[in-house]
């Protein structure tokens, strides 16, 4: 397995275009700051608990800034609204279910460093990873049974997820994203990231934390 996974990796590099590629370049990047727009479709659920774990869609939008070190290296930090969560389906008894559904949405500042990569002049790939801090600004607990027997009508109940007097979730959340990104020219881009909690955020007892799947497009605006 070893020699083939060794021969597999070796005929890729030596692929035309690929072969000619600097893996890395250690010269200064001569380019400034840069700041950029971008927004995606989030696939969020808990970890740590099979009770509510299934997949809740959401979205993110907000701001980066990057700064090139070296051609092979930059360093990113960014202000993201984004919304997370989960939701699962379990028994209600009386001949019925209960759905329970979490919505919350968190202020996430990601610092992350970028492994670049320029496959052509207008393809670049890269790679970030790196540490983020979130806080829940706002998000609702919805419990809703749907049965039969004692209850002749479906029946909803909607509570604060951060606030009130039994608060589901804590504000405060730190994990870690990482993830591909191809830029296409000088200014737009799509990346595939995954973000994950690395602290239990659950106020109801037990662990839970948060795990997303987001798929962004970017544009960069302007460069100092």
């Amino acid at each position: 397995m070893r020699k083939f996974l060794l021969s597999a990796a070796l005929a890729f590099i030596s692929l035309p275009g690929f072969s000619q590629l600097q893996w890395w370049d250690s010269t200064p990047d001569e380019q400034g700051l840069s700041l950029s727009v971008q927004a995606g479709f989030n696939m969020s659920k808990f970890m740590h608990v099979e009770r509510w774990s299934s997949i809740r869609p959401g979205f993110n939008v907000g701001v980066m800034a990057e700064y090139p070190i070296l051609r092979s290296l930059s360093a990113k930090a960014g202000l993201i609204y984004t919304m997370k969560g989960s939701k699962g389906t379990n028994d209600g008894g009386f001949g019925g279910d209960v759905t329970t559904t979490f919505s919350p949405a968190y202020l996430e500042i990601p610092i992350m460093a970028s492994y670049r990569l320029p496959v052509t002049d207008n393809i670049k790939v890269a790679f970030d990873f790196g540490p983020y801090f979130a806080f829940g600004i706002h998000g609702k607990e919805v419990i809703k049974y749907s049965g039969n027997g004692s209850y002749a009508k479906p029946t909803e109940t909607k509570y604060d997820i951060f606030g009130g007097d039994d608060p589901s979730l804590k504000r405060f959340d730190l994990g870690f994203q990482f993830g591909p990104s191809v830029t296409f020219g000088d200014r737009l881009s799509a990346g595939l990231i995954f973000d994950t909690s690395l602290l239990n955020i659950s106020e109801m007892g037990g662990k839970v934390g948060n795990f997303t799947t987001m798929i962004n497009f970017g544009y960069k605006f302007v460069t100092f």
